[in-house]
């Protein structure tokens, strides 16, 4: 059923599909209806759609077109809002608090839901001439560094959830005999592999720059040495900014893994974050992955899906 600024219109819709992705903006949400069968929506309007007994989108109309035959809409869920850029200063606390200060910036649209104790404390930091949505996802990405767990950002129907992606594995496998076959699957370095990290920090009273090295040298053997470095501001002492340097070692020095699959049988369950098992013998697979992107597509008579899958664990 899909309602738009509370008129049905599932009858005449076309092209309906549904885009989201993993910690990468707002759900998109798009569809198309004849020009002779109803008029053209204003933006900022409602529209929620739901296939069968699922809950699938809730936002708000950003683009309404037309050609002489038909409408073409596009939508966004809450996150849209995120966009906005602003300067906030980020006080030592949880990532879980910061974001209810960064959801209070974004206007009277935003409604947080499941969002979890994310615990650790991260550092001061000040966000200057930043999108919200970049003050998040940096957040989660110190997050990340502090302790090891990944999460999610993700609309649950109009709710805001900020969830671990562990909690988020769905009973779902994906691959020899199960929802999809053919595929596409690639090993990288070339993306997000690192195997020589170097953390800076600056003493302005001394005049000093302190670095915090931490480097894999059987990968620079393998590899050549793939260097990241990072300037920081936050107030971490010596002990802190080595763990620092560790611990993104431990997260980046490794290939990068993607999986595609397209045209598979859909489930609306899957959102970007969610973990699916996925088995694919021929590629010697046998684990579980995140969705990093998955694009849902509805007809009258199917629904697809085409997933992006990342393997973090």
């Amino acid at each position: 059923m899909l309602i738009v600024n509370g008129e049905n219109i599932s009858d005449v819709a076309v092209n309906v599909k549904l885009k989201d992705e993993w910690n990468n903006g707002a759900g998109v949400f798009t569809f198309e209806y004849p020009t002779y069968k109803t008029k053209m929506y204003p933006n900022g309007c409602v529209v929620t759609f739901q296939d069968g007994k699922d809950n699938v989108f809730y936002g708000y109309l950003f683009s309404a077109g037309q050609d002489n035959k038909k409408y073409q809409c596009t939508c966004y869920d809450q996150r849209r809002y995120f966009k906005s850029s602003n300067s906030i200063m980020r006080p030592v606390g949880t990532l879980t608090d910061f974001l209810s200060t960064v959801a209070s910036s974004c206007g009277n649209r935003i409604r947080l839901g499941m969002v979890d104790n994310t615990a650790v404390k991260l550092g001061k930091y000040l966000f200057d001439n930043k999108t919200h949505l970049d003050m998040v996802y940096q957040s989660i990405q110190d997050n990340l560094v502090a302790n090891g767990y990944w999460y999610a950002l993700r609309d649950n129907f109009g709710a805001l959830d900020l969830r671990d992606i562990v909690d988020l594995r769905l009973p779902l496998v994906v691959g020899d005999g199960s929802l999809a076959t053919e595929f596409d699957y690639k090993k990288s370095i070339d993306d997000d592999t690192y195997n020589y990290i170097k953390i800076a920090k600056d003493d302005a009273d001394k005049g000093i720059r302190y670095t915090y090295v931490a480097e894999d040298s059987a990968n620079i053997k393998k590899w050549g040495k793939l260097m990241f470095y990072d300037k920081i501001s936050a107030g971490l002492n010596d002990q802190q900014l080595a763990l620092m340097a560790r611990q993104v070692l431990k997260l980046k020095n490794r290939e990068t893994q993607t999986l595609k699959f397209n045209n598979c049988i859909g489930d609306n369950r899957v959102m970007g974050g969610s973990g699916i098992k996925v088995v694919v013998a021929e590629a010697g697979l046998n684990l579980w992955a995140v969705v990093s992107s998955v694009t849902h597509s509805y007809s009258k008579s199917k629904h697809l899906m085409d997933l992006e899958l990342k393997f973090v664990w």
